[in-house]
């Protein structure tokens, strides 16, 4: 006789064994407020941070057919003035130059309906008081809003236009071939260089139209001092190199400097720096400085890598013979003047940055010995002091805003994509330093007066970061803001003060802006 087959009890041992099964893990909610669901990349802000602009529905360029760069998405120009998203148009590529909110933030203009192979868009501009958007122009290839927010400029077919930013005014048509143009600081005049087809001449003219005034031909770049009253620019010569001419209104271009690669105005525009004199048997050029009121360019240093003004243009640094070996150089200081006295730090420099006052440098050295090691060495220039070593094993550093404290990453692990955050005071370089946080990828300011910085933790398991504000101070430990970001956060500040970012989790897609927090734990010590 056959046994009877026990089901009803496997049946129910069954039952019970699907009732033990744990429930699906929830999903992760980050602090931040949704702005707008789906995917999205670029996130900006703007200056005031009355609005937010990104490109939603993003995919990369070749995947749509076009001969554009593995990294380059196009996608759907969007803005927000907190409120209801609003459309400004598609096929926006995430090119520089092409997406950017205008310097009052009143308006975001976008290149839509991106050409990648003749390098036109259509331009569009959102009003973001008035939630709105208008179309200004086709094949546009370049624009720009002044430094007022008052005028916009683009350059359509080789044609370079001028209107009001809202679009109030009549466009003016102020010159034909034009490749770029930079408005002047004051908005009243604008400089514009012609295509290399059409002889890259630099014109300059008024943003009302009117006469021009041809400065030069085979234009390679131009700037304007930050107070308007010069311009400077390079221009090839028979050798295929390039000479710095400057420019004063009323008086004909000066030639001040030959072969040079590099210019840069000291930050008050008084002062005019450049790496001249550069051949193919010289590959590093020597540092010039044409000092307010000079007749003459001054040589300072020889084979020159980098310098820089400090913020109150008084004062100049560079790196003084580098070494392609040790891919550094000697970090040298000196006032700028006429015969300027010069002041050697250190050799072996790759990097250094200014306090915001100019009184203070800091800087990195390579060691070669007895172990390799990248130092963080803090200098103050106002008394001539020799440097201090601040910390070893140094990669990236910066002032505070007051320029109280000097931070830097420090304990790197993972190629320097995790590392520990900590300060000293520069006043007392010797002094401990705090320890902020702990293996942090970047940091930055998250509100005005830099109490609280935001940081940033290199995923391991994605190509994204995870979001983090924090004391400066140390006080307390990292407060998590949201997981799986997208690189590229923007801090906002305004009425509503936080971070504004893209979100990469497929559960969660969508841009955030999320608040500083105000209950920050303890740290453990």
């Amino acid at each position: 006789m056959r046994p009877t087959p026990i089901v009803l009890p496997l049946l129910a041992l069954a039952a019970v064994v699907a009732g033990c099964k744990s429930q699906a893990p929830a999903v992760y909610q980050g602090e931040g407020r949704l702005v707008a669901k789906g995917p999205a990349r670029e996130v900006i802000a703007s200056p005031g941070g009355e609005a937010l602009a990104w490109l939603a529905d993003p995919d990369l360029a070749k995947d749509k057919g076009h001969h554009a760069p593995d990294h380059m998405y196009l996608g759907t120009a969007t803005f927000s003035a907190m409120g209801a998203p609003i459309v400004m148009g598609r096929e926006v590529a995430t090119i520089p130059g092409s997406f950017f909110f205008s310097p009052t933030g009143a308006q975001v203009g976008a290149l839509t309906s991106w050409s990648f192979k003749k390098q036109v868009g259509t331009l569009v501009v959102g009003d973001v008081a008035m939630s709105r958007v208008r179309t200004v122009a086709e094949g546009v290839s370049f624009f720009a809003f002044s430094a007022d927010g008052a005028k916009l400029g683009w350059v359509a077919e080789g044609v370079l236009w001028i209107d009001a930013a809202d679009g109030s005014g009549d466009a003016i048509r102020i010159a034909e071939g034009i490749a770029t143009f930079d408005f002047s600081p004051d908005g009243k005049t604008v400089a514009a260089r012609r295509r290399a087809l059409d002889g890259g001449q630099l014109v300059v003219a008024g943003v009302a139209g009117g006469a021009q005034q041809v400065l030069g031909d085979r234009v390679a770049d131009y700037r304007w001092s930050p107070d308007g009253a010069r311009l400077a620019y390079t221009a090839r010569n028979e050798t295929g190199s390039a000479d710095l001419y400057l420019e004063t209104p009323g008086s004909a271009p000066v030639r001040v400097g030959k072969d040079v690669p590099a210019f840069r105005f000291a930050p008050k525009g008084g002062h005019l720096a450049f790496i001249g004199d550069v051949s193919p048997k010289k590959q590093f050029g020597d540092l010039f400085v044409l000092s307010a009121g000079a007749g003459a360019a001054a040589k300072i240093g020889e084979e020159v890598t980098d310098f820089d003004f400090d913020p109150t243009g008084t004062r100049i640094a560079w790196l003084n013979k580098y070494s392609p070996q040790n891919r550094g150089g000697a970090l040298t200081w000196a006032n700028v003047a006429a015969n300027p006295e010069k002041h050697a730090l250190g050799p072996n420099v790759p990097s250094f940055v200014w306090s915001h006052d100019g009184a203070h440098i800091a800087f990195v050295q390579r060691q070669f010995a007895p172990i390799f090691s990248i130092d963080l060495f803090l200098a103050s220039v106002a008394g001539d002091d020799a440097a201090t070593k601040v910390a070893q094993g140094v990669f990236g550093y910066s002032f505070s805003g007051s320029d109280a404290r000097l931070y830097f990453r420090t304990q790197c692990t993972r190629n320097g994509r995790a590392c520990d955050l900590r300060s000293v005071a520069v006043k007392a370089p010797e002094s401990e330093a705090i320890t902020v946080a702990r293996g942090i990828h970047t940091y930055e300011p998250a509100t005005a007066d830099e109490s609280v910085l935001l940081v940033t933790y290199a995923r391991t398991d994605a190509d994204a970061l995870d979001l983090a504000m924090v004391p400066a101070d140390g006080s307390a430990a990292p407060h998590m803001l949201d997981q799986r970001v997208l690189a590229g956060t923007k801090i906002v500040s305004g009425k509503v003060k936080g971070v504004a970012y893209a979100v990469l989790d497929p559960a969660r897609l969508g841009v955030y802006l999320a608040e500083v927090p105000t209950d920050f734990a303890p740290a453990a010590r």
